[in-house]
């Protein structure tokens, strides 16, 4: 297989050049300030032929920087939440046991407030309390 040099530009293009060019290349990127450096990397040319001239997925700076702050507004609120469900089951420290579950199950009285309850839990007489639960809420 022949290698090929895959050039991704921070204007989330995709362009290919021998590898004989890598060279000049390189020091042509070494000049170009941090913000506008693009990435260069060696790839078969069948793999290099199959990307598109697009790259959507590709992150530049300054978008990674506003991509951070919404990720970390998004990681406190699911932060909170978790807080919320911890201090509603006791502080989520302890494990309830089977009868208890199926206690709190039967008390709620939505679906959601159910399945936040039974959450990642197995047993099948938690998972069979929970189904008839939810069939008698919804009718």
């Amino acid at each position: 297989m022949a290698k090929v040099l895959v050039i991704r530009k921070t204007d989330k293009t995709i362009h290919q050049a021998p590898l004989a060019n890598k060279a000049v290349l390189q020091a042509l990127n070494n000049r170009l300030p941090v913000k506008d450096r693009f990435i260069l990397e060696e790839m078969d040319e069948e793999e290099a032929a199959k990307l598109p001239p697009i790259d959507k997925e590709y992150v530049t700076g300054g978008e990674a920087v506003a991509k951070v702050k919404d990720l970390q507004a998004e990681n406190e609120a699911l932060k909170a939440q978790l807080e919320k469900l911890q201090a509603a089951n006791g502080g989520g420290t302890e494990t309830l046991t089977a009868k208890e579950l199926i206690a709190k199950i039967n008390e709620a009285g939505t679906e959601d407030e159910i399945n936040t309850l039974v959450g990642q839990d197995e047993r099948t007489s938690v998972l069979t309390a929970a189904k008839k639960r939810i069939a008698d809420i919804n009718g």
